[in-house]
């Protein structure tokens, strides 16, 4: 005879459990209270959010934090809904992430039924795969397959919809252990011979890194030195080799200008992309002119290979599997000559000087000169090296990517290919618990804090060691510089934003005022331990009242122009 062992939910929490899982975020409700009720006697951690949205930014930012997929519990219905821009944040990001949500109501014969969407289809064009489970006997073999293929190929989020009578129902056998990895598609191992006689022979190398890389840095590292390649990555990919070494052009490169960069792929004969998909972002918006003859691509999906910018090879490889094997050829093989220190110098300087070209940027208050530069430059000594940068969408992300450097492989977390204002006091949340011992940092804006400041409450809760640095401009920035720019004037972005020290109170957070020396400031901040509040204004330049003046006058000529052209009528 069959003796029952466990009902669904508790099969779900051993499943997870088991893949390595050590938390889920997301809420309760009336359809997943078996579930709940299963993790309150597991071992896994639950993380209650204030909302699902904020749940699904603490999931993405939990595996881009450690590359381990982030777990989602919701109810159907408008806990789906609320998640599903965390979803697609995941999608187009590149985040191994977990839905678990309840199964849609579904009564043969009944229209109108509570709460009922077709949440396969709405999920279907943002989602790897999504599962159905409707008997606890399979959930074992759901949640391993889900697991596995939210690693796979290019890593991304996997929706599992589960039957609310199967949550309580007791299954008859025990649940089999489930194995994560990363199941890339087979590689063909004769490029890489390829890929190695192209390095020898390379007289200049460009070694164009992603996010795929992040794993891989250690040994990516002694790849740049071993062929005196330059180094670019993207911005997700910013940090696997740290931004302070002398063949990196990150830093300088980290906005979204191109003419250096181009310049430095017209200068070499070989560039080695890997773990990069060659997104918008990730590709300077599709500006970057990479000859299919000099490219070799290398990420762990067959999908991204090849689609935007042909190559002279392919290769389906994990970055760390292919990054060992050339290595291992490399020994013996001579070093070719490569970029010297000295020549990336030139190109570094020549890359702060096109990204100061156009620059309209607003004053920090509490630095000495008003300029973000002296800011950032504060922030990164305050910030122990191997820490991790969280933004959210706004003006404040552009600075950050323009003069924060990177010196460690994830180090710096950006919603980058969906750009969802929400995501960073989430995403710094699920990077706290992915890793306590690693300090995490979020930089938003007021805007950004008036969105999802409440999630506080779930920081505080869950005692991470959190600074949260604000930028105070009343504004929603950088629409506000693109409408002041167009038309001289501003509609719908300036707001009186909420009184932070009172927030902070509410919430049960600290807070303090970016006043007086602001490297001091900072650092007792992020050393303190607990949630943190930093306040630091910003305020209108020069530059920005005079693009405002500029703004006036064209929108004006425009309409003079207008009606000189209907006068003549």
């Amino acid at each position: 005879m069959t003796v029952p062992v466990a009902s669904g939910a508790e099969l779900i929490c051993e499943a997870l459990h088991r893949a390595g899982v050590e938390c889920v975020f997301g809420l309760p409700g009336t359809q997943n209270v078996d579930l709940f009720e299963a993790l309150r006697n597991s071992p896994l951690r639950t993380v209650v959010a204030v909302h699902e949205l904020s749940a699904a930014m603490m999931a993405n930012g939990y595996y881009r934090a450690s590359g381990r997929p982030g777990v989602l519990v919701t109810i159907p219905g408008p806990g789906f809904t609320w998640a599903l821009s965390g979803l697609a944040e995941a999608s187009l990001d590149s985040t191994a992430l977990l839905h678990i949500v309840g199964q849609p109501a579904r009564s043969p014969g009944e229209r109108f039924q509570l709460q009922a969407l077709d949440q396969a289809a709405m999920a279907c064009p943002i989602v790897k795969a999504v599962h159905q489970v409707d008997r606890a006997e399979d959930v074992a073999a759901v949640l391993g397959a889900a697991h596995a293929q939210s690693l796979s190929g290019e890593p991304g989020p996997v929706l599992i919809q589960t039957a609310r009578a199967m949550l309580a129902q007791r299954a008859g056998a025990a649940v089999a252990a489930t194995q994560p990895g990363n199941t890339a598609c087979a590689a063909d191992l004769s490029v890489v011979d390829e890929v190695v006689r192209a390095l020898v022979t390379a007289k200049r190398c460009v070694i164009f890194a992603g996010q795929g890389a992040n794993d891989a840095s250690d040994l990516i590292v002694r790849l740049v030195e071993g062929a005196s390649a330059a180094v670019v990555t993207t911005t997700s990919g910013r940090g696997v080799v740290p931004e302070d070494h002398p063949l990196s052009l990150g830093f300088e490169l980290g906005g979204n200008g191109t003419q250096t960069l181009n310049a430095l792929i017209e200068a070499s004969d070989l560039v080695l992309a890997i773990g990069c998909k060659f997104s918008h972002n990730g590709s300077r918006g599709f500006q970057l002119r990479i000859p299919a003859e000099k490219l070799i691509h290398v990420d762990a999906s067959a999908d991204v290979l090849g689609a935007n910018y042909p190559a002279r090879h392919t290769l389906c490889m994990d970055a760390r599997a292919f990054a060992a094997a050339v290595l291992d050829k490399l020994v013996g093989r001579g070093r070719p000559a490569g970029f010297s220190a000295d020549e990336i110098a030139r190109f570094r300087e020549r890359g702060r000087e096109e990204g100061a070209g156009d620059l309209v940027e607003p004053k920090i208050h509490g630095v000495r000169s008003g300029k973000p530069e002296e800011f950032f430059a504060a922030l990164r000594r305050a910030m122990p090296r191997s820490s991790c940068l969280v933004t959210d969408s706004g003006l404040h992300q552009v600075l950050v990517r323009r003069y924060f450097r990177v010196l460690h492989p994830r180090g710096l977390m950006t919603p980058t290919n969906l750009q969802s204002m929400g995501f960073g006091i989430g995403a710094a949340i699920g990077a706290c618990l992915a890793d306590p011992s690693r300090p995490v940092v979020a930089l938003i804006g007021d805007g950004g804090l008036a969105l999802s400041g409440l999630e506080l409450l779930t920081a505080v809760r869950e005692r991470v060691g959190l600074t949260v640095i604000v930028f105070v401009d009343g504004a929603y920035g950088m629409i506000r510089v693109q409408q002041l720019a167009a038309f001289g004037h501003t509609h719908g972005t300036e707001f009186s934003g909420p009184d932070i020290a009172a927030l902070a109170a509410a919430v049960g957070a600290a807070h303090v005022r970016l006043e007086g020396d602001p490297e001091t400031v900072l650092r007792t901040a992020i050393e303190s331990g607990r949630v943190t509040l930093v306040e630091v204004g910003v305020g209108d330049t020069l530059p920005m009242q005079w693009m405002r003046a500029k703004g006036v006058a064209r929108h004006w000529l425009f309409w003079l122009a207008r009606f000189g052209a209907r006068s003549r009528r």
